[in-house]
């Protein structure tokens, strides 16, 4: 991630998919009485995903902007649909790559741009949040 408009577009991607494993997992939940949560969180991060192209909209002239220190490796996550056994730990895999993304992003937007710094922060506390409720429903 060299580039402010990589990371948006990997927030962006981030989002989107995370909102859809959610939606794909509601199903999976719906057993163990998690159907709300599910679709919850999916809401949630649909959300988050609108968030980050309004965001996008208005900095777009920025995205062209250097950013050093970031390895996109690091943020690597896997959000296709998991069977019943997987969800909970596929879905807390996804809140903690979100959760350090947006933790070790934010300093290098908020060189770039103090509002963008804000959201990713904003989300990057939402996402820790997330992962607190998932780690109380089940030993992963």
């Amino acid at each position: 991630m060299a580039t402010f408009g990589s990371i948006l577009r990997f927030a962006i991607e981030l989002e989107a998919a995370t909102s859809a494993f959610y939606g794909s997992a509601v199903d999976v939940l719906k057993k163990d009485g998690l159907e709300a949560l599910a679709r919850e969180l999916s809401a949630q991060h649909a959300s988050r995903h609108r968030l980050l192209e309004r965001t996008r909209q208005r900095v777009n002239e920025m995205v062209l902007e250097p950013i050093a220190g970031l390895d996109g490796s690091r943020y690597a996550f896997d959000a296709t649909p998991a069977p019943g056994d997987a969800v909970l730990a596929r879905a807390l895999s996804l809140e903690e790559v979100a959760g350090r993304f947006y933790a070790e992003t934010s300093a290098a937007a908020r060189q770039a741009l103090v509002e963008a710094s804000r959201t990713f922060r904003k989300l990057g506390e939402e996402s820790a949040r997330n992962a607190g409720r998932l780690r109380g429903l089940s030993e992963i």
